[in-house]
């Protein structure tokens, strides 16, 4: 057998249990299901910053995104970083990237030998910030979001160049269509090629992201009555921790309707199901150009979706939804119809591509390979996993470690949080205020500052984003949006964009 070949397919937005193979009641993934039964998924696996730019640098280096300096998107990585797409083209197995990676700035290639995006994620224009990043200050509202729940539902009929995605009307149907079209057209050359040369391809969807809007066909599927209503779905949701209730608030999602919700709920079914039928057409490919045998496939996504779990939508928070990820590892010689419970986290793909191109690691990344897991290898790997948060919506940084059954975050000048994610996967009982639990809490922080002091880092970021002042005043702690836009029409702040 020749050096197998290499496939990452990167869905964005996938919550961890919405798939057929994870049991979910309604939604049909009849793809991810038999790729999980042909290999090993993981029923703990998490992504190491809940936001699309973090995730995917924090993948791509193999290191943590506070160790990179990726807080937020528009943040540019620098060159000099290693990616594992560069260590595989520099040992001379060509890589592929197809559609969505979120490199910023000039480093679009990502150390790819060859890249076609259709969505630029550009870089701040200046960087590190002069003026203050809004979406971290009081008063921050932003009104899309609101918009997309409330215009949730079925895509216009019509197609287009895919680079129109953000609109409710059209959703990223036609982007992944498209970078679909790419995938299969280049399996089919790689099969005319003979299949004798290794290679490696990442595929970058869109699905299941928002806006929520898909084919009428997918939504029919699910709406009205093939729905699971969110548990704990409270708009607004006064039982939250405070700074969820602050996120809750800048959502301004306060109000919406259990129609609306339910509208929301069906098209993101039919999202995952359509980008199902999409990930169909891959396999299908490497299976019609006799590359499927000799090929490892990972399918994950960047971040999940909280799809209106504890009153919230998007990503950003620590609950199980939005940091949890889908995790479906198979390949020539790895076990099939396999499930691992143990928690692994994104940080994890950078030595496992290396190890299934039979490459070393550098002693300076983070993650241990999930091949040693599914080959139920004896390897030295942390017993927690760490994810990270510093961009908006909290007006401060918080850190998750998910130590054995238990889940702990640590949120800057705020209480923490616990839960038994095995006892209470819902995560409605925050133990952090029982005295039995002490223990377990410090042991939880031990972990968090054996991987960095969650001060300094915090503060890192802020001076990043513009967030602490001349004087070391921190603008997160007394200024208001409205302070901003006054400061901003007196001089006293540069106008800066914030979101594009």
């Amino acid at each position: 057998m020749t050096q197998p070949n290499i496939l990452v397919i990167c869905s964005d937005e996938h919550h961890p249990l919405m798939s057929g193979y994870r049991r979910h009641p309604y939604v049909e993934t009849p793809n991810l299901d038999a790729l999980a039964d042909a290999g090993t998924y993981f029923t703990n696996a998490y992504c190491n910053s809940p936001v699309c730019v973090p995730s995917r640098m924090s993948f791509m280096t193999g290191k943590y995104a506070h160790e990179v300096g990726s807080w937020f998107l528009y943040i540019p990585l620098e060159r000099s970083e290693t990616t594992w797409s560069r260590r595989l083209r520099e040992a001379g197995i060509p890589s592929t990237m197809l559609g969505k990676l979120d490199m910023c700035g000039d480093y679009q290639d990502a150390g790819f030998n060859e890249h076609k995006i259709l969505e630029y994620r550009p870089a701040w224009t200046e960087y590190p910030r002069q003026t203050p990043f809004a979406p971290r200050l009081e008063g921050y509202v932003r009104p899309d979001k609101l918009a997309h729940i409330k215009n949730s539902g079925i895509r216009q009929p019509h197609l287009t160049d895919g680079r129109t995605g953000h609109d409710d009307r059209d959703g990223f149907w036609d982007h992944d269509r498209i970078v679909m079209d790419w995938a299969v057209d280049y399996l089919r050359e790689k099969g005319k090629a003979g299949g004798e040369e290794p290679w490696a391809l990442y595929v970058g969807l869109l699905y299941p992201h928002w806006p929520y809007c898909v084919p009428e066909e997918y939504f029919d599927q699910y709406y009205p009555d093939e729905v699971e209503m969110p548990f704990d779905a409270s708009f607004p949701n006064e039982n939250l921790h405070p700074a969820l209730r602050h996120f809750q608030r800048a959502q301004g999602t306060d109000g919406i309707t259990e129609e609306d919700v339910r509208r929301t709920v069906a098209a993101y079914y039919g999202m995952v199901t359509a980008m199902d039928a999409m990930i169909g057409r891959i396999i299908d490919e490497l299976k019609a150009q006799g590359l499927y045998d000799n090929t490892y496939i990972i399918y994950t996504s960047d971040h999940g979706e909280s799809l209106g779990e504890h009153g919230l939508f998007y990503k950003q928070c620590s609950y199980e939804g939005s940091v949890g990820i889908p995790l479906i590892v198979s390949g020539p010689e790895l076990p099939a119809g396999q499930v691992r419970d143990e928690p692994v986290s994104l940080v994890d793909l950078y030595p496992t591509v290396l190890g299934m191109a039979g490459l070393d690691v550098e002693p300076d990344r983070r993650g241990t390979s999930w091949l040693s897991l599914i080959r139920d290898e004896a390897t030295a790997r942390p017993e927690w996993v760490f994810s990270e948060h510093h961009g908006n919506f909290f007006k401060d940084s918080w850190y998750m470690i998910r130590l054995r059954d238990y889940k702990y975050t640590y949120y800057c000048n705020e209480r923490p949080t616990l839960y038994n994610i095995h006892q209470d996967p819902q995560e409605l009982q925050d133990l952090a205020g029982e005295a039995r639990y002490i223990p377990v809490l410090a042991e939880c922080e031990t972990a968090l500052r054996s991987v960095l002091d969650p001060e300094a880092v915090a503060l890192r970021a802020k001076c990043d984003l513009g967030l602490i002042g001349p004087d070391g005043e921190d603008y997160t702690i007394f200024l208001t949006v409205e302070d901003l836009r006054k400061g901003r029409n007196d001089g006293r702040f540069k106008p800066e964009p914030e979101l594009r």
